[in-house]
């Protein structure tokens, strides 16, 4: 467990402080103590009111950070991890944040599925105690289906293929002098055959007029206008995947 060298003065309930109403009232909170001698009780209001809070934020570091903060007059270093902290104490580890950069930063980790040591991140092995990051590299997030019936099967942390929803397109085709007009084709998951229905209809045409020609994209488009390939996608930025660790 952390330590936290800071402590609040006099917490105890028969503490000698004075009432919250006598210290509001009382001249010397305005002008600070002056000219003859404050009471105790009026001095360890003083002191209670300011450890209380230094020992509370720097408790608030030692959980969020799981690090000792120490009483070694090193500001800088506390106003670090105080900064790291605030961060951290919004964001529990193990959630996935979208990253600019390659590198993380520090206490952080990417989800690029791997193992880490339980031991060492004790926050993140509550999110993952397999010790094993997930792979998000190049992966669209969705939500767990959890009992809703729309993603049906699917545990938590599970990975899905990419798939196609069954539908039909009507493509222009010509033949001859007449042309075909339009048809429909089918595309059978997990085949790559296309099934050919004539004028838009239900009707099984296996076999279209000799020299039908598919009026359709080629695979490949010019750079970075892709129209085709082993993927369906939306449009997307690039962004790194990680989790706090610690």
């Amino acid at each position: 467990m952390a330590t936290n060298n800071f402590k609040a003065f006099a917490l105890d309930p028969n503490a000698n402080v004075m009432s919250q109403a006598d210290w509001e009232a009382l001249p010397a909170l305005l002008s600070g103590f002056t000219a003859g001698k404050a009471s105790s009780a009026q001095v360890n209001k003083a002191i209670r009111q300011a450890t209380f809070i230094a020992s509370a934020v720097a408790q608030f570091v030692s959980d969020a950070l799981t690090q000792d903060v120490l009483d070694d007059g090193n500001s800088a270093a506390f106003i670090t991890k105080l900064k790291q902290a605030i961060v951290n104490g919004s964001v529990p580890a193990g959630i996935p944040m979208p990253w600019p950069t390659a590198t993380p930063p520090t206490g952080w980790l990417k989800c690029n599925g791997a193992n880490f040591n339980t031991s060492t991140y004790p926050l993140l092995a509550k999110a993952y105690p397999s010790g094993k990051l997930p792979d998000l590299r190049g992966e669209f997030l969705r939500g767990w289906d959890d009992g809703r019936g729309v993603d049906s099967g699917r545990s938590l942390l599970s990975s899905q293929n990419g798939l196609s929803y069954d539908h039909r397109h009507y493509i222009p085709t010509t033949a001859g002098s007449g042309g075909d007009g339009l048809m429909t084709s089918v595309f059978t998951d997990n085949t790559t055959a296309i099934t050919y229905y004539p004028s838009g209809t239900n009707e099984y045409n296996p076999n279209p007029s000799t020299g039908t020609t598919l009026n359709t994209y080629s695979a490949k488009t010019t750079a970075g206008s892709d129209k085709f390939g082993d993927e369906t996608r939306p449009r997307n930025v690039a962004f790194n995947y990680i989790v706090r660790a610690a």
